[in-house]
């Protein structure tokens, strides 16, 4: 038989017995709950004196009986319970108020938004313990969120219930599939919303919501939405509950199944958000390792995104079964033994130690190629600079190579040394390295040190700048942290702004004066020969 949830301390044996007997119970498909149910349970509550609920199914089964304090009740995990993109959960949930007049509050509209179930019900009751009215309510399909996404129902009486139930969800559930088909665009490409809180200027959010952005289109993901709350993060959820559950509904409404969030998020906080949301919940760091892990192409590329990708979910491992797995055994191994979870770190860290053991040979086998290099004392020339400011661009041009470019955030990743020939018959190694960014992972860049650390033998460092772009002062900002991070601040640099085919003479012309840079267009040869007798 099916257990029965909730708090059940201190109920009498007889009680438990009675609660029981409720899943034998079944409903028509029509039927929202009966006359007979309703003073079952509410003769129950009365008794036991605490909220009674159960949870039923599209075919009239019961699924849950859950038991609740005098004041409240907590509805058990329905994971095993899927949800289609613009569908309900096929649950409803109807419980017992202990008073007549306690009609449903914001706490049961909050569950109904939250777990999409198909309706909420509340059974109040009188002094004798005989239901005296039925509230309902429903999610209202509709994209219009400055109104409640939901609709009450006019009270009924439990004596009277001629209301469908199979044809109210079945209209409700028809609008909602209709808006969800409507919104579509890309059946191929995930769907996502991207969400910021932050107690920080609206400017500053909106523009880091802007890259992120772009970030989830070089993921190939299509964004559905953006939400920015200014706000201190709420340490459980990070989001307010009024905001989430909109976005809730609204994920729901447009087939999004994952939040992408620009904070960096806690274990905790991404279970807790999963569980209430039912959708796929990553950051800011896990959108752009997944990135970097679609761009590398070269063995040492691959292995440094796995690197950082197992530092970063080492902390994530959580157990996620409360059964106490015991793998291990014999001499030594005898008593408590180890858990699955502790097995599970213990291999990602063995793990991490052959990759770390594995790039550091590769390092010594890059320093013996510099010292070859620095033989023939060739000069060295990296180009460094924002994502997608046009390294890659820059260095096929001035080489005639055909390195991969691409307008999107870390086309390219693996770094690609070419010789460039300079007018005055003299040549040099040019180098196009890995993008920056702004709020660069610390794994990530943990695991690309060593290749950004390459730069130190470099003799000039070119800085190319997007001259395009709005965020154009906080970005060359960034790059110049990061040298200076990086111990890199006493190089030669250049300052280079591309992509002036874009823009008016006299705006780029003002850039030049401002960074005393030199203007260029990578795709176009014609205005690289001021560049090259820089150079």
């Amino acid at each position: 038989m099916a257990t029965i949830d909730g708090n059940l301390t201190g109920l009498k044996p007889k009680q438990l017995k009675n609660l029981e007997k409720i899943f034998r119970r079944r409903l028509a498909p029509e039927k929202i709950i009966s006359a007979e149910l309703c003073r079952y349970l509410a003769g129950l509550a009365r008794e036991t004196g605490r909220q009674l609920g159960i949870l039923i199914s599209r075919r009239g089964q019961i699924t849950h009986v859950i038991v609740g304090t005098s004041r409240g009740i907590t509805i058990p995990s329905l994971h095993e319970y899927r949800l289609g993109h613009g569908r309900l959960r096929g649950l409803r949930f109807i419980h017992v108020h202990l008073g007549e007049k306690e009609p449903l509050d914001q706490e049961d509209l909050t569950d109904l938004a939250m777990l999409r179930l198909d309706l909420i019900g509340v059974i109040t009751i009188t002094p004798s313990g005989l239901p005296a009215a039925l509230h309902l309510a429903h999610l209202r399909p509709g994209k219009d969120h400055q109104q409640p996404a939901y609709e009450i129902l006019p009270p009924l009486s439990p004596y009277d219930l001629d209301l469908q139930f199979d044809t109210l969800i079945r209209e409700v559930e028809g609008e909602i599939v209709e808006n969800y088909q409507l919104e579509v665009r890309d059946p191929t490409r995930q769907r996502a919303f991207i969400i910021s809180v932050a107690p920080a200027p609206r400017h500053q959010l909106e523009d880091s919501v802007r890259e992120l952005e772009e970030l989830a289109r070089g993921a190939q993901l299509t964004v559905a939405g953006t939400y920015i709350q200014n706000r201190r993060l709420n340490p459980k959820t990070v989001i307010g509950t009024g905001k989430l559950q909109e976005i809730t509904i609204a994920a729901m409404e447009q087939g999004v199944d994952l939040l992408i969030f620009d904070q960096e998020l806690t274990p905790m906080q991404a279970r807790n958000l999963t569980e209430i949301t039912d959708l796929k919940v990553i950051d800011r760091t896990l959108l752009i390792l997944d990135i970097f892990a679609r761009r590398a192409q070269s063995r040492e590329g691959r292995l440094k995104v796995e690197l950082a990708q197992l530092k970063y979910r080492l902390s994530w491992i959580t157990e996620k079964t409360t059964a106490l797995s015991r793998l291990t055994g014999g001499i030594g191994g005898r008593g408590p033994g180890e858990t699955t979870l502790e097995i599970d770190r213990r291999r990602m860290r063995e793990r991490i130690s052959t990759l770390e053991k594995r790039l550091a040979r590769m390092a010594r086998s890059r320093a013996n190629a510099r010292k070859k290099r620095k033989k023939n004392q060739l000069p060295l020339v990296s180009i460094v600079g924002y994502t997608n400011a046009g390294k890659s661009t820059l260095l096929n041009t001035l080489t005639n190579s055909a390195v991969f470019t691409e307008n999107l955030p870390f086309a390219t990743l693996d770094p690609t040394t070419r010789r460039l020939r300079l007018p005055r018959e003299q040549e040099i190694i040019i180098t196009d390295t890995v993008g920056f960014i702004r709020k660069l992972p610390r794994d990530l860049l943990a695991a690309f040190r060593t290749t950004l650390e390459e730069l130190r033998d470099a003799d000039l460092l070119l800085h190319l700048v997007d001259a395009t772009d709005e965020q154009l002062a906080e970005q060359v900002a960034a790059v110049n942290s990061l040298l200076g991070s990086l111990e890199l601040q006493n190089i030669p640099k250049l300052m280079v702004l591309n992509k002036i085919d874009l823009l008016r003479p006299a705006d780029y012309a003002a850039l030049v004066r401002r960074y005393d840079a030199i203007a260029i267009s990578a795709r176009d040869p014609r205005t690289l020969p001021p560049l090259l007798a820089a150079i």
